[in-house]
Order: C-alpha cells, then sequence, then structure tokens
C-alpha cells in the first residue's frame, strides 16, 4: 500500500488499494477452505492405494483399523488423543500408513491454527526421499498452503518452483498458491499474471479456472 501522503490524488489510490484488498481477502475467506479441502480429499485416496501395496492383508485390517480411530478422534476434534494416534500409526505404519498418519498429524496441527508448526512438519515431510514423490508433493503443497500467513513469501514461491512446470499432478495448485504469496508480497500484477495464466489453462480443474479468475480480477483492479 503507498505511504500515506497529504494530497488528494495520493489518498484515493491509497483508498483503492484498500478497496482491491478487501475483495482479495473476502474471496480468500470464501476459496480458502475449499482450496485446503480438495488438497487434504486427496490423502484419503492416494493413502489406501499406498496401504493396500504396502502391506500384505491382515496387516492392512490391523492398520487400516487404527486409521480410522484416529481419523474419528480428530473429527471429535479431539486433538490430543488423535495426535498420539497418529503417531503410534506413523512408528509402525512403513511408508503407507505411517505416511498418512504423518500428514494427518500436520493437518491436526493446522487445525489447532499452529500454522507454523504445520508448515514445518509438513516440510519435513516433503523432504522425505523413501516416500512416494506424489506424497512428497502434496506435503509441500500443504506446507506452502499452511505457511501463507507465517513465512516469507520468497520462501513459499522458491518451495513451490520445481512443481510448476510439467505435467507434475500439482502444478496448478503451487502456481495459485504463488499466486496469493505473490500478493502477500505486495506484487499484485504478478499476482494477477499467474491467477489470468491459470485461469486461461484448459488443462486445470474449473473450479481451479473459476477461482483463479475471480482473484485475477481483484489483484488487476
Amino acid at each position: 500500500m503507498a505511504e500515506e501522503d497529504a494530497s488528494v490524488s495520493n489518498l484515493f489510490k491509497e483508498i483503492d488499494e484498500e478497496l482491491r484488498q478487501d475483495k482479495a481477502t473476502l474471496l480468500w475467506k470464501q476459496y480458502g477452505n475449499t482450496l485446503i479441502a480438495a488438497i487434504v480429499a486427496v490423502i484419503i485416496a492416494v493413502g489406501g492405494y499406498e496401504g493396500w501395496k504396502a502391506y500384505d492383508l491382515d496387516n492392512r485390517q490391523v492398520l487400516g483399523d487404527q486409521y480410522a480411530s484416529a481419523l474419528d478422534l480428530a473429527r471429535k476434534d479431539n486433538f490430543a488423543d488423535a495426535s498420539k494416534a497418529f503417531q503410534e500409526l506413523a512408528g509402525q505404519g512403513g511408508l503407507g500408513y505411517g505416511t498418512l498418519a504423518r500428514l494427518q498429524e500436520a493437518g491436526l496441527l493446522a487445525r489447532e491454527n499452529k500454522y507454523q508448526e504445520a508448515s514445518n512438519a509438513y516440510f519435513l515431510i516433503a523432504q522425505n526421499g523413501e516416500i512416494d514423490p506424489v506424497f512428497r508433493d502434496m506435503a509441500l503443497i500443504l506446507g506452502a498452503l499452511n505457511g501463507l500467513d507465517v513465512l516469507d513469501a520468497q520462501d513459499i514461491i522458491q518451495r513451490l518452483d520445481p512443481l510448476v512446470g510439467g505435467t507434475n499432478p500439482w502444478r496448478h495448485s503451487a502456481k495459485e498458491i504463488q499466486a496469493y504469496a505473490q500478493a502477500k508480497a505486495g506484487n499484485g500484477a504478478k499476482a494477477a499474471e499467474l491467477m489470468k495464466n491459470l485461469a486461461e489453462d484448459a488443462s486445470a480443474p474449473p473450479g481451479v479456472r473459476q477461482r483463479a479468475n475471480e482473484f485475477a480480477q481483484a489483484y488487476a483492479n
């Protein structure tokens, strides 16, 4: 936002900037939870497949039951017991349910508004070269998303750069979060450009394109 100035011209510019930021903030309140939910929803689907690959039938049943019980505790907002259950599962679940448990444990931190801790936990998962790349990239996306209000914007942008190009399944989410980070850093024009490109990307899901189009207009005005 421009520094306060005595001139009427600068005063109008300041008011216009505030209105633009208010619109972007309202859009984020409208769509932020939807974006997070869409990303997190993939965890269960992908995790089920990973569990199927990694364990024999008996172990899958036991670990699956433990995972379901921990999820039930989380749904009831019993964060302490849910976290303990996920920690136990992470220690014995290997690269399938163990990874899922770590992702869910990080998610609990976010639900408790501990965004710095959640972001760090997700980034730690993303650095584990032993787990499936889909999980690593998912964790990177979630770490960046939860870090928007607590991390340096340029740090978020740089972390997501490897996901933006090519055919990475998370490229659209990565570009969208980069746009939010650019806006946070005061680069409204760059944020608008990224959102406009995303809105015009035929390979992006319809919901992402619609959301990007609205943000592109908010950041450009």
